[in-house]
């Protein structure tokens, strides 16, 4: 069968075809959660999270109760299209590759791959590339996420940590590697599908909700209400001075680090 008509299929196969579908792309800590507030503020973005999450040994069916992974894909699209046609997810790196594994092992979808395959999925999908300039910060922030169990922390609803954080020079030295990897990551899925994302920094929606909001409805080619309002956001900015601190610790011990390495080669070569 040639893929042409696999995407045809496919299409048929599918329970619902959004009119306009995105997938935001990014990698943990770099303002997701910020970002689908927004859009749902707006009332006409969808309500985008992160509908194909997957962890090892894990698949959607039997986290959801659906009676197959085909039936849960149909009904994450029947349920999350809103009223004008619009279906928003969001994809994390970490788990990109299982993400398309699973949706291989459909039958409908099994001779498709990559951009393609998420093409046939959600309707040829518009992408939103998430990211954050300060890798640092955001791999402060993973850090902290990963001890305190609080990767999200809603205005009304406030969550204690399920322990005190602990700072760690390695296991952030190790996610800012993590993080640059998972970028990578993502810089050459585009570039090999050839496709034009709209990038936001998070750096840049902290500072504007509205300007964001703007930019990403013209990018889905969404009509701008006249009577738009940007709420505050549903969830706090979790960066304190405590994470501040941590990010300034690290820095001046990974100069310290790097400038001995540095000594060490100029005496092996002299």
């Amino acid at each position: 069968m040639n893929s042409s008509g696999s995407l045809n299929n496919c299409r048929h196969v599918s329970a619902v075809n959004p009119a306009i579908s995105y997938i935001i792309t990014s990698v943990q800590r770099s303002g997701t959660h910020l970002l689908c507030s927004i859009l749902r503020s707006t009332g006409i973005a969808a309500s985008p999270e992160e509908h194909f999450l997957c962890k090892p040994g894990e698949t959607w069916e039997k986290r959801w109760g659906a009676p197959s992974r085909l039936a849960y894909v149909q009904n994450v699209l029947r349920q999350k299209t809103t009223a004008n046609g619009v279906f928003g997810t969001v994809v994390m790196w970490s788990y990109f590759e299982r993400m398309l594994q699973m949706l291989q092992e459909i039958p409908a979808y099994k001779n498709l791959n990559g951009a393609q395959l998420l093409a046939a999925v959600f309707r040829n999908p518009k992408y939103i590339w998430m990211r954050r300039r300060n890798h640092v910060e955001q791999a402060v922030s993973w850090a902290m996420a990963c001890q305190t169990g609080i990767w999200s922390q809603k205005a009304e609803k406030k969550t204690h940590p399920r322990a005190i954080p602990k700072f760690d020079f390695k296991v952030i030295d190790e996610w800012c590697n993590r993080i640059a990897a998972h970028d990578d990551g993502w810089a050459n899925y585009f570039r090999e599908n050839q496709i034009e994302p709209l990038i936001l920094f998070y750096e840049d929606v902290v500072t504007s909700h509205r300007i964001a909001a703007e930019r990403i409805l013209e990018f889905l080619e969404l009509p701008l209400p006249p009577d738009l309002e940007i709420p505050p956001p549903a969830v706090e900015k979790q960066a304190n001075q405590i994470s501040h601190e941590w990010a300034a610790c690290y820095l001046k011990l990974k100069k310290a680090k790097t400038d001995r390495l540095a000594r060490i080669l100029r005496r092996m070569r002299a």
